[in-house]
């Protein structure tokens, strides 16, 4: 919702008045996007307006690693380390402008407010996934195969180097049944299942070329841990390299905010400085000790 603020200048002293001097400005940053720069030990999150040469900016000098712990983040704003600034300018800004070490001097700063108290929270929500089509619980702790990567972000679920995408079988990918695929019939699904034709040898080890992908190893055109008549041991002892997708979301909530600019101020209770998916989304490729 769009806001009309009124500020008015108020004197420091309590004895004294002014004339009533009124500062207009829409503090409008609801449709603005958030953006950021700069890593620990120096963020910057701020949003800017154009129409309206607006600016709101947060500033957190903390080492902490923000964007890769889940959970809120909670600062104290000083006007030092930790500030939040509000600015008007004489013309339009570019999104470097914060990014910056020496902020350009065009456009030039017509007002500006520090937050010289308030809290500002940061909320960061991180969502591994290894976009194998089934939908995982991510509250679960369950490893099937105990190599430290949970199924939910695990690309084998059952440790025997066969993607587990590969093992639902295509029928279930496709859609064309909704249970993944289970080759020897004993109620365990590939996926899960170490040996999967049954023949005692398992999945791991029928990995003749040994490159840690038993699905290339083929007879009469059939990989040799789905055909029970093959049953020729390879012993691996290695996890093939597993890669998921990391993906870190943030909001920004300030609280008790009050920007001061000489006698003037604005006071705010909440103030939303909004959100910004995938702050980091970037691909993690790692393999578990065996």
């Amino acid at each position: 919702m769009k806001k009309l603020f009124l500020f008015l200048t108020i004197s420091i002293f309590l004895s004294s008045c002014n004339d009533g001097d009124v500062i207009v400005t829409t503090f409008d940053f609801d449709d603005e996007s958030l953006s950021d720069c700069g890593e620990a030990g120096g963020y910057v999150l701020f949003k800017i307006n154009n129409t309206t040469n607006e600016s709101i900016s947060l500033s957190l000098s903390t080492s902490d690693q923000i964007y890769t712990i889940n959970g809120d983040h909670t600062y104290s704003l000083n006007g030092e380390g930790n500030v939040v600034n509000y600015r008007r300018y004489s013309g339009a800004i570019e999104v470097d402008y914060f990014c910056n070490n020496i902020p350009p001097t065009s456009p030039s700063v017509n007002n500006e407010y520090i937050g010289a108290s308030g809290e500002a929270t940061v909320t960061t929500t991180i969502t591994l996934d290894d976009e194998d089509s089934l939908e995982e619980n991510i509250e679960s702790d369950i490893d099937t195969d105990g190599d430290g990567l949970l199924n939910y972000f695990d690309v084998d679920d059952d440790g025997d180097n066969v993607l587990t995408v590969t093992e639902l079988g295509s029928d279930f990918i496709n859609g064309i049944t909704d249970t993944p695929q289970d080759t020897d019939g004993d109620g365990i699904y590939d996926y899960l299942d170490t040996d999967d034709d049954n023949d005692t040898i398992l999945t791991r080890n029928e990995d003749l070329d040994q490159n840690l992908d038993p699905s290339n190893d083929l007879t009469d055109g059939i990989p040799n841990y789905l055909n029970s008549n093959v049953a020729i041991e390879t012993v691996v002892n290695a996890y093939r390299a597993h890669t998921y997708n990391y993906n870190s979301d943030i909001t920004v909530i300030l609280t008790n905010l009050v920007l001061i600019s000489g006698n003037d101020q604005i006071i705010e209770e909440t103030f939303s400085l909004g959100s910004k998916e995938g702050i980091i989304n970037v691909s993690i490729s790692e393999t578990p000790p065996f």
